[in-house]
């Protein structure tokens, strides 16, 4: 499954003897509802975590636990904006966060990236949009950086006519071949950035807990806003993930996990090369859990992963995640992160076969 972490390479017991820490306890305050922002000793770590990991300018007062992305999107979109504004959005894009702001009443503008990342038109600017959704270190699904230059323009673009930008800084620290790249936000001098990012892809998907860096200006709104509009709880969570990061087992966890990551997507390069020399390319594999295994214009990319799926193997068409899909490019995102190693090669196999059956394979010869 695409952009989804090995959950059985989880450290549970690690997490089990922490959270049988709490539970012996039994702290009162554990089993309430969560104060604005979340378990303070939580925001603490993150802003710790973040700064050295992501250079990312924060206190703990800035940060606001959340449930995930979605919720730090929802709760950022309802706050920062009304039915009808313009929001730009990467084309293509994330379709869960494309959801999320379409229900919001939001009128979305599909911006093209390119090699540099987001390319806004002249057309684009003439009419700046209240708030835009981007992936700068990794962008989703394509995987291409936003270049430094098109950063800073960015970021001038928002400071002169109050834009809102949304970072979302998915899975950065899973880069293959270097260091982590600097955020967006830590560039950001005119409190223009909102920085969202989720514990799921680094630890499990099912955790449910994901944080947001906003402006200073902006810190006791988003507090009260996610107190008042969710109700939040999970602070016993919280405080075991508190510990998790202060002994220091996110780090380890992380690392251990990019090596492992970083050789089933070497394997599956292999079996990519093998099967079809350099007919086919393979996008944004610098970093992530996932890339693209770009297809010829005339191949039907939802065709093949329905009969992918057949198969028994699970990839997604790239043109799901265009809003013009006439303008779609064609490709498949393959996920790598949670295949054990040796089934790689024989699951690649499978949507070779796939691959080779369909209607445009003459054109990979």
């Amino acid at each position: 499954m695409p952009g989804v972490p090995d959950v059985a390479e989880f450290p549970a017991r690690i997490w089990s003897r922490l959270q049988t820490r709490f539970w012996k306890r039994a702290n009162p305050e554990l089993l309430t509802y969560a104060p604005g922002g979340g378990y303070r000793p939580l925001r603490r770590a993150l802003s710790d975590y973040l700064r050295v990991a992501r250079s990312v300018k924060c206190t703990p007062e800035q940060i606001v636990i959340t449930t995930g992305i979605h919720q730090s999107i929802d709760l950022a979109v309802r706050l920062l904006t009304d039915v009808g504004d313009h929001a730009w959005v990467e084309e293509p894009c994330y379709w869960g966060a494309r959801s999320v702001l379409q229900s919001s009443g939001l009128e979305l503008v599909p911006v093209p990236v390119d090699a540099e990342g987001l390319n806004p038109s002249p057309r684009d600017t003439r009419e700046p949009p209240r708030i835009a959704l981007v992936t700068p270190s990794h962008q989703y699904p394509l995987g291409m950086v936003m270049s430094l230059a098109r950063r800073r323009a960015l970021l001038e673009f928002a400071r002169q006519h109050g834009v809102w930008i949304i970072e979302d800084d998915y899975d950065s620290e899973f880069r293959y071949g270097g260091r982590p790249l600097s955020s967006l936000q830590g560039l950001d001098d005119a409190g223009q950035v909102i920085y969202v990012g989720s514990l799921g892809k680094m630890l499990f998907p099912g955790l449910r807990m994901g944080y947001m860096v906003v402006p200073e200006h902006l810190a006791d709104t988003f507090r009260t806003g996610v107190a008042e509009l969710y109700r939040e709880g999970q602070l016993m969570q919280q405080a075991v993930l508190t510990e998790f990061i202060l002994d220091g087992h996110l780090t380890s966890h992380v690392r251990r996990m990019r090596g492992l990551y970083g050789e089933r997507r070497e394997l599956l390069i292999r079996a990519i090369e093998a099967r079809f020399g350099t007919s086919l390319a393979v996008r944004g594999d610098e970093a992530g859990l996932h890339f693209v295994l770009e297809l010829p214009p005339s191949a039907d990319d939802r065709e093949i992963a329905v009969s992918a799926l057949q198969a028994g193997v699970v990839t997604r068409p790239l043109v799901n995640y265009y809003m013009n899909r006439n303008a779609a490019l064609k490709g498949l995102m393959l996920g790598y992160a949670c295949v054990p190693n040796e089934q790689i090669a024989p699951n690649f196999a499978k949507l070779a076969e796939v691959i080779e059956c369909s209607a445009f394979a003459e054109s990979i010869g």
